[in-house]
């Protein structure tokens, strides 16, 4: 068997293989690692077949649990006669007659939408491919379309619409269609169509955008599952790169703190520059030169990636900014809301105005790594509105980066899963503090919850494998501090 490998790269790595192979009708095993998590997902004929993982609460028998297909008994039982007999798990389900045979090729189906779905989400890792018949004998298998799936992924991931252009890339961004792809614009809906059709590396995002049939979100969604399934290719990398040399000066690290400096704290007038008067044509313009000159992708490499997680913080605010000063409705609430908190704010009344621009100016600092500082921001939002749950879950990440305040950032945490249980990162945070300070039980009961919430989380999976077979009280109640007492 041959194997293809992919090191670690951007999230596009993972979808372009699997779509590759599949498009060759390939047969083999692709192999996702990051960090000890290892995903399995075989091909067969080109179809995705199965998915296993080296997390147990990754595993089949554990998803069918999950999903309420199979009774805990019942696993337990196929679980023993497979150990026994020396059978697949699958193969001891089929004998024993319960659940379905359709039933577990759905339950496997889901599983593998669970595992690649998570997996397309990963901001890096590494992937190889295996060539070769894999060995599912005894196994349940499925029959899944990975293109359509990836596609379709693109369609609810990332959810924010400002997520999704920093993945798609620059505004500036002008994608071509390869030559495997033009045969496939006569199957496509009307906005694949038009992509497929009009992509030639001459018109930008807003071009397209503002060309296309359907309004901009799905548009954008659409190209995003185009770039990943490889039916869209960004420009050349080379003529990207003279066209950028051409039209802007390469930025120096004092430009760069600069901006991040100016924009700390500032509302969306001042994050963009400019003042409340603005007309939407200068809103518009401020945007696209903020966007040309700082967008994330220009510091992916180079001497100031070290700048990139900052930077893809400053265009959130950026992009935040513009999708609420472009739309007419929502700046004039929004201008609303400024003056009846400058309003209230003469009065000293407006604690949730103030509450709000300690904590954005906390998260500002955070970025700028200057952690003491960020805190006293994010205690003084705590203190005038503690009923936030985002305050809470901010200030206790902040305390957690130094162990001497791990029973404080523990109080926040629980906080702010008491204001909002679904609060994934709070869970997280909670798990890799517990790990840290030698309570993997405690962890392992953090890092399920957030797995409930969100299957596949890749922060809980990595605490899973860590904290390994330690013990947890399944009845011990996930709200209380622990280290008060330690």
């Amino acid at each position: 068997m041959k194997a293809a490998v992919v090191a670690a790269a951007p999230f596009r790595q993972f979808p372009r293989l699997l779509c590759e192979k599949a498009e060759a009708k390939a047969s083999g095993v692709l192999t996702a690692s990051r960090g000890r998590l290892r995903r399995l997902f075989c091909l067969e004929s080109g179809w995705l077949a199965f998915a296993t993982s080296n997390l147990l609460e990754e595993q089949f028998a554990e998803y069918l649990v999950r999903s309420g297909i199979l009774a805990p008994d019942v696993r337990a039982q196929a679980l023993e006669a497979s150990a026994v007999r020396k059978i697949g798990f699958g193969a001891a389900l089929l004998e024993g007659g319960r659940p379905s045979p359709d039933a577990l090729r759905r339950g496997m189906d889901g599983l593998i939408r669970e595992l690649a779905t998570s997996t397309l989400e990963w901001p890096d890792g590494t992937f190889a491919f295996e060539d070769g018949s894999p060995r599912l004998e005894g196994e349940i298998t499925a029959r899944l379309a990975v293109r359509p799936f990836v596609i379709a992924h693109a369609r609810r991931h990332p959810a924010a619409l400002d997520a999704l252009r920093i993945r798609i890339g620059p505004p500036d961004l002008r994608p071509i269609v390869p030559p495997k792809s033009a045969a496939a614009a006569g199957d496509m809906d009307p906005v694949g169509a038009y992509l497929l059709e009009t992509c030639d590396g001459t018109r930008d995002l807003k071009e397209l955008v503002r060309g296309s049939p359907a309004g901009e979100e799905p548009t954008l969604r659409a190209l995003y599952g185009f770039l990943l399934s490889g039916w869209l290719e960004p420009e050349d990398p080379k003529i990207r790169r003279t066209r950028e040399l051409r039209n802007e000066a390469m930025i120096t690290r004092e430009e760069a703190l600069g901006r991040l400096a100016l924009a700390a704290g500032q509302d969306h007038y001042g994050v963009l520059g400019l003042d409340r008067t603005a007309r939407s044509e200068a809103i518009r313009e401020s945007y696209y030169a903020l966007a040309r000159r700082y967008h994330p992708d220009r510091f992916r490499s180079g001497p100031l990636v070290d700048l990139l997680t900052q930077f893809e913080d400053f265009f959130t605010h950026v992009t935040e900014a513009y999708n609420t000063l472009s739309d007419a409705a929502s700046r004039t609430e929004y201008d609303q809301q400024l003056a009846s908190a400058h309003k209230d704010d003469r009065h000293g009344t407006d604690t949730g105005y103030l509450a709000r621009q300690n904590y954005l100016r906390g998260r500002a600092l955070m970025g700028q790594r200057k952690l003491t500082e960020a805190i006293t921001f994010l205690e003084n939002a705590v203190q005038i509105d503690p009923s936030h749950a985002e305050y809470h879950l901010e200030l206790g990440l902040a305390l957690a980066k130094n162990p001497r305040h791990r029973e404080t950032a523990e109080v926040r945490l629980l906080q702010a899963i008491e204001l909002s249980p679904t609060l994934i990162p709070a869970y997280v945070a909670l798990a890799q503090m517990y790990l840290k300070a030698g309570r993997p039980g405690r962890a392992i009961r953090m890092a399920r919850e957030a797995m409930r919430w969100e299957p596949g989380q890749l922060e809980a999976s990595e605490v899973l494998l860590q904290a390994g077979d330690a013990v947890t009280d399944e009845r011990d109640d996930i709200r209380r501090a622990i280290f008060g007492g330690s």
